[in-house]
């Protein structure tokens, strides 16, 4: 969060102001997909509200304490922080599927994949133990 992105930069798909390794990944990924033609990805407010629940169970923990939402060509971005100055614990991407067709869901820990999946509940399904971990914690309160 320290650095400066020119608006320019990110329009002419120079994305060389993101430096920070946690979207290489995601980034070569879209690249391999191609055409830039394609609709916009968004999150939509179910799975908006589902994303935010989470966080907020998390931010109520102690684990996350920030989060961003990015839009990039053909995804959608959700990423949560322990602090304003790291790289991102968690990405959850919304992606144009590998055959083209429809979105998947995919869960990134720094560069590396986690989970993939079609629906997004099936890939919050990653985040369970540490739910599970959120709410003993509340308890014991």
């Amino acid at each position: 969060m320290n650095d400066v992105v020119s608006l320019q930069d990110y329009r002419d798909g120079k994305q060389k102001a993101l430096k920070t390794g946690h979207l290489d990944a995601v980034k070569d990924g879209l690249r391999a997909r191609g055409s830039k033609r394609r609709r916009p990805v968004s999150f939509d407010r179910g799975e908006l509200g589902t994303l935010l629940s989470l966080y907020s169970e998390q931010v109520a923990a102690g684990h996350w304490r920030d989060y961003a939402i990015d839009s990039l060509p053909g995804q959608a971005l959700f990423s949560v922080y322990r602090s304003a100055y790291e790289n991102p614990d968690f990405v959850i991407a919304k992606q144009i599927a590998a055959n083209g067709k429809g979105r998947e869901f995919v869960v990134y820990q720094g560069p590396k994949r986690v989970m993939r999946s079609e629906t997004l509940a099936e890939v919050l399904r990653h985040f369970e133990p540490l739910r599970e971990r959120a709410r003993l914690r509340l308890r014991s309160f």
